[in-house]
Order: structure tokens, then C-alpha cells, then sequence
């Protein structure tokens, strides 16, 4: 497997990166920060063009090495097809889910590393790109001379600051630079699974330490978070990242009468000397998820937000026109009804209300109407879906990725096709592309993503779901939950 994943790359002889330099500019991480406060900004590096160029150049390549021969951690969903934020978030989703439906309590631990992409460590992380990832020769020299001899200037205002040299870090803002982040920190799951026992989800520099236990062995359960939080603070410091435990979160996840039943003590982790008290909400990568998962505060939080643009874009309707106002809608209210819906399947249709009422009101503004007339033909003219439509669509788009192999494989590993089941080897149904859906306890099981997923796609027309292209499918998806829905 020592070979070069860059086999002729042209460029290399006229693209030296030892004169490369960047321009870091401050942008605040959240608007709601003290913008006062020096930590509250990420330091962004504006590159030349070509050195982004050749950047892409060599991801793609170095991306698709480590997919040949399956280097990258399995639940790791940064930088790769088919991955996002949302397979991530839905992932951890689905353990939770089934976890409760098992009458077990899970904690779930969101680690924060401090100005990760900045200690990067140079000889770490070229002595992991040789040994780990298998890059040598004139490879691994063209990544010795990317990240050696780079040099970089502050730029605030009108004031810029004297050239400084790189000695470590991989600059944000760059392609490479997440990339090599992922490759830096790739054998972090060998400490938390095979050491420990505690199930890993990473998105970039986002950890999530996840794990269940009946209410009986809640004690070990904590012990045994705790020592694993510990020995990631170790790999952490072999690494010259730092674990901030300050600002490090836990939170519990079980059913009201569970959650009830926990002491102060049991609401508490220590880590060395630092005691880390699980909070009620937790905000994990861009959604709230509460310890009954009710997901009734994430609905409104996106619900406010929305109609905070819609207010705005209602300001300005007149001057800008129907066409204009509908691109500005899909733009900031529809992407963030869209976002990470696959969560809210299952939920009664109370919970969704709200953001039902955002679509109604987005549909009103784009096409002048008033407030009590009635949205349906509405709905039918912008050829919209309602919010439970939009979450089936949703569901059933993932599943059509799993059945032609086009998704992560923690997502494909949580379902089963029936012509795959021993136990159903010989029937009619066998003989069908239905999935199976798991044997659950409670109604509450049925918002897994193993069990939502396949139902979903088990009440789609045979036809449908032997289009081969995503593209053909969603066509054919949408006229059908068009039809079903309004």
C-alpha cells in the first residue's frame, strides 16, 4: 500500500510554497459574541489563487487514496462524499433513540479543543502522514515544503501587522488545512472505542463521546466516560492540542422518568480536577438536541430565527419583486427548515406546527398575500411540500443513497434490506427492495433513523426506488409526496 497517491503532478516544479503568504484576517466565530473579546474571533488566512489551486489539486487526490484504502476513521464525516454534518448529528440521533427505546439512559460528551487548527504540530503531523496514511518520496516532501518555510501577517482595519513565520498550525481558510487536520487526528478513535468502549462521532474538530447503560449501572457508566475523556486529554497533549474542560459539555438523554430518577451526583463528571455538571440543552453542530429530545426548542429557535428574515425580506418585498424575494426565502428561511429535518421524524404535528406556520408565511410573502387568506394554493402554486412532507423526503432521499451505496457507512450499517435477512430468505417479500424495520418497545423507537428510514421508503412505489440517479429520484419523490400531501 506504500504508494504515491500523486503520481505526476506537473505543477510541483513551478509552485514552490516555501514564499507562500498569508493574510489573516479576524471574523467573530457568532454574532451574538463580544465582539471585545479577543477569543471570540477565528483566525481566517486569505491565500494567493494558486496556492489554493494546487491545494484542491492534491486534496482530491489525498482523498481519494485514503478512501481506496479506507484510512479515514469510519465516523468521521468532515471533507467526504456523501458525509455531512447532518449523517453525523442523525447518527448519534438514532443511538440515542434506540438506547431509550431500551429503557437505557446515554451521555453524550461534546468535547471543545482550543484553537485546534492553530497547534498543529509540523513533524507529527508529516511523521503520521508516512506512517498512517502511507505517503513517501517526492509525496511527502511536497507536504514538508507546504507547511515549512510558510509566512503570515495580522490584517485588523487599516493596520497590518509585520511577516511572521509559521512554525506550526495548518492555516483556516485553506483547502489542504482541515484536511490535514482530519489526517492529524485519526487515530484519536483508537483511544476512545477500542480503549474504552465509548462510541466516537467527529466531525473536524467536533468530538462526541457517546455511550448507554441502564439506570442501575449509571455509576460505571460515568466512570467510564470520565476515564475516557481523560486518556483524550493525554492523546491531546502527545498531540500539542489542548482539551478545554471548561468548555466541555455532557448531557443526559432518556426517557422523563429516567432523567428524574438521576441524583446531583450522577448529573456531574469529573475530569482530573474539573467537574463538568450536565446541562438540559446542548447545541451539537448546529442543532439543539434537549434530554427528552423533544426537539421542541429547536423547532423554535429555528422558527424564531426565520421569522426574523421574513420580517426583514417583508421590508423590502416591494422594491425587489417576486422573483428576487423567492430566491432570498429559499436562501435564508427554507435551507434552515430543511436543515437536519431527518431529526424531526416521528414528532406529532403539534411540534412541527411552528415551523409549518414559518412555510405558510414564507409562501405569503412571496406571492403578496394577506395574512388570512389561505395557504394551500399557495403551497400548490410555489409546488412547496408541507414540513411532514419535507421530512419524508428527507428520509427517503437518505435511503436511496443506502440502497445504491452512496453513504456513510455508520448511516447503511443501522438498516437491513429484506433480501439480505436470513429469516425471510425464500419469501415474496424477499424478492422486493423493502428494508426491514427493528422490533421496537415503545412508540418512541419508531423516530430512529433505523426504523423511520425504512418505513419511509417501504411506502414508495417499487418503480421509484430503482432510479438509479439521485437527481431522477427526488423528480419522481416530490410528485409523489406532492400528490399525497396537498
Amino acid at each position: 500500500m506504500y504508494l504515491y497517491f500523486m503520481y505526476h503532478i506537473p505543477l510541483l516544479p513551478f509552485v514552490s510554497f516555501l514564499a507562500i503568504h498569508a493574510l489573516v484576517y479576524p471574523r467573530i466565530k457568532k454574532p451574538t459574541l463580544d465582539p471585545e473579546v479577543a477569543n471570540h474571533y477565528r483566525p481566517i488566512s486569505n491565500l494567493p489563487y494558486i496556492s489554493k489551486l494546487v491545494e484542491r489539486i492534491v486534496a482530491r487526490r489525498f482523498i481519494s487514496h485514503a478512501t481506496e484504502f479506507n484510512l479515514f476513521p469510519p465516523k468521521q464525516s468532515a471533507y467526504r462524499q456523501f458525509h455531512s454534518t447532518e449523517t453525523a448529528v442523525l447518527s448519534v440521533h438514532n443511538d440515542i433513540v434506540r438506547a431509550i427505546d431500551n429503557r437505557e439512559l446515554s451521555l453524550l460528551v461534546l468535547l471543545d479543543l482550543s484553537a485546534a487548527f492553530d497547534t498543529v504540530d509540523h513533524h507529527i503531523l508529516l511523521n503520521v502522514l508516512e506512517n498512517r496514511f502511507c505517503i513517501e518520496d517526492i509525496a511527502l516532501d511536497w507536504f514538508r515544503s507546504y507547511l515549512t518555510g510558510r509566512t503570515q501577517s495580522f490584517v485588523f482595519g487599516d493596520t497590518t501587522t509585520e511577516a511572521h513565520t509559521v512554525d506550526c498550525s495548518v492555516p483556516q481558510g485553506s483547502v489542504l488545512g482541515p484536511l490535514s487536520f482530519v489526517a492529524y487526528t485519526d487515530d484519536i478513535s483508537g483511544v476512545v472505542e477500542r480503549q474504552h468502549g465509548v462510541s466516537l462521532h467527529q466531525y473536524a474538530d467536533d468530538k462526541q463521546l457517546l455511550a448507554s447503560a441502564r439506570l442501575d449501572r449509571i455509576a460505571d457508566l460515568r466512570r467510564q466516560l470520565s476515564d475516557c475523556v481523560v486518556s483524550v486529554k493525554n492523546w491531546c497533549a502527545s498531540r500539542r492540542l489542548q482539551l478545554n474542560t471548561d468548555k466541555t459539555e455532557a448531557i443526559w438523554f432518556g426517557s422523563r422518568a429516567s432523567i428524574n430518577n438521576l441524583s446531583s451526583r450522577d448529573r456531574t463528571l469529573i475530569i482530573d480536577e474539573t467537574t463538568i455538571t450536565t446541562t438540559d440543552v446542548v447545541r451539537n453542530l448546529g442543532v439543539l438536541l434537549d434530554s427528552e429530545l423533544s426537539m421542541t426548542q429547536h423547532v423554535a429557535k429555528v422558527a424564531s430565527v426565520c421569522f426574523y428574515h421574513i420580517r426583514r425580506l417583508r421590508q423590502i418585498r416591494r422594491r425587489v419583486g417576486q422573483e428576487v424575494t423567492t430566491r432570498l426565502v429559499l436562501a435564508m428561511v427554507t435551507t434552515r427548515l430543511d436543515y437536519c429535518n431527518s431529526l424531526l421524524a416521528g414528532l406529532p404535528q403539534s411540534t412541527l406546527e411552528p415551523l409549518q406556520r414559518v412555510q405558510n408565511c414564507a409562501a405569503r410573502l412571496i406571492l403578496n398575500l394577506r395574512q388570512g387568506d389561505h395557504v394551500t394554493p399557495a403551497l400548490k402554486q410555489l409546488h412547496w411540500l408541507p414540513i411532514q412532507a419535507r421530512v419524508q423526503f428527507k428520509l427517503c432521499t437518505l435511503m436511496h443513497g443506502i440502497h445504491n451505496s452512496q453513504c456513510p457507512a455508520y448511516l447503511s450499517d443501522v438498516v437491513q434490506s429484506v433480501a439480505t435477512t436470513s429469516t425471510r430468505e425464500g419469501l415474496r417479500s424477499a424478492a422486493t427492495t423493502n428494508y426491514a424495520t427493528p422490533r421496537l418497545r415503545t412508540r418512541f423507537g419508531e423516530r430512529a433513523f433505523s426504523h423511520a428510514g425504512p418505513a419511509a421508503w417501504n411506502q414508495l412505489p417499487e418503480t421509484f426506488r430503482q432510479a438509479q440517479t439521485q437527481p431522477h429520484f427526488k423528480r419522481l419523490l416530490k410528485t409523489f409526496l406532492f400528490n399525497a400531501f396537498l
